[in-house]
């Protein structure tokens, strides 16, 4: 895969040693979600990529030049995918930083009788679900995020992860989520047995199983139209805390026993030439896994 710039200029990525270890001394981003951390290390070995910032989804300017050019943007369907992964991944924090799988959260699905393909119709039924669910419980601060996900079939249905900020338990009995909802099958659900909520609805929104019962990885998303938003939140969702430190500094509080996982990543441009070197690191401090 790869970003392809005006003037045909091509970043390819290639995976690399995940094992190789990070330059000590060297400063890193950290993506903070509650208790979940992602270590970004990047070792610029070249400036190409640093020489050009974006200003809109089809302009870039040069931080040397000033000059403004034309990012060369792609129609076919794997662009898209890339763009639908950056999307889950950024919900994916967002949920992170805000469900952990604590009691005064659940888990809701809600689905449709028939096979209701209008998402207009889909947003519109939710806004009224959420309003008479706010009017049923007047007294709980609710916080949400909204999923929208297709089913084989071509038919919508939504995933809603809810949140009571002023309450330490949550319950809503499924009978009353239905009544409200009123379109058809609903199921609500506690996820306290779920110590990664973003990971765990990403599988849902990504894979599903075939007609023989074998999962097929990121499937799924072939089947999201392209610039659909697929997840919306309520005003008071915090977002991720993201902020950089030195790699020795961020190992002190982030022990290899909660490293959940690790890739890097090389970069080359068109010529071949090796510009950039990316590795991430994962840690849930939930977790403490054995390593041999």
């Amino acid at each position: 895969m790869g970003w392809l710039y005006g003037g045909g200029y091509m970043i390819e990525f290639k995976r690399a040693d995940s094992g190789r270890p990070i330059r000590s001394g060297s400063v890193v981003k950290i993506v903070k979600c509650n208790h979940i951390y992602e270590l970004t290390y990047i070792n610029s070995i070249s400036q190409v990529l640093n020489n050009y910032k974006r200003i809109s989804k089809d302009k870039m300017v040069s931080l040397v030049t000033g000059e403004v050019i034309d990012v060369k943007l792609s129609s076919n369907r794997f662009q898209n995918l890339n763009s639908l992964r950056s999307t889950i991944k950024r919900l994916r924090d967002l949920i992170n930083a805000n469900f952990e799988g604590s009691d005064n959260e659940l888990f809701i699905t809600l689905t449709y009788k028939e096979n209701m393909t209008d998402l207009r119709r889909l947003y519109e039924d939710f806004d009224k679900f959420y309003k008479r669910l706010k009017y049923k419980y007047k007294g709980v601060d609710f916080l949400y995020i909204s999923v929208v996900e297709p089913q084989l079939r071509g038919a919508w249905h939504i995933h809603l992860l809810l949140k009571a900020l002023n309450l330490k338990d949550l319950y809503i009995p499924n009978i009353e989520i239905e009544t409200l909802w009123s379109h058809g099958f609903t199921k609500t659900e506690r996820l306290n047995q779920v110590d990664n909520v973003g990971a765990y609805l990403s599988a849902y929104l990504t894979d599903f199983l075939d007609d023989s019962g074998i999962k097929r990885k990121g499937a799924r998303l072939y089947m999201y139209p392209a610039g659909m938003n697929i997840y919306r939140c309520s005003r008071n969702c915090i977002k991720p805390e993201v902020f950089k430190v030195n790699y020795e500094t961020a190992k002190n509080f982030l022990p290899d026993e909660c490293k959940t996982y690790e890739v890097a990543y090389d970069l080359f441009d068109s010529e071949g030439n090796l510009v950039n070197s990316i590795k991430k690191e994962f840690y849930n401090l939930k977790r403490r896994v054995k390593n041999d």
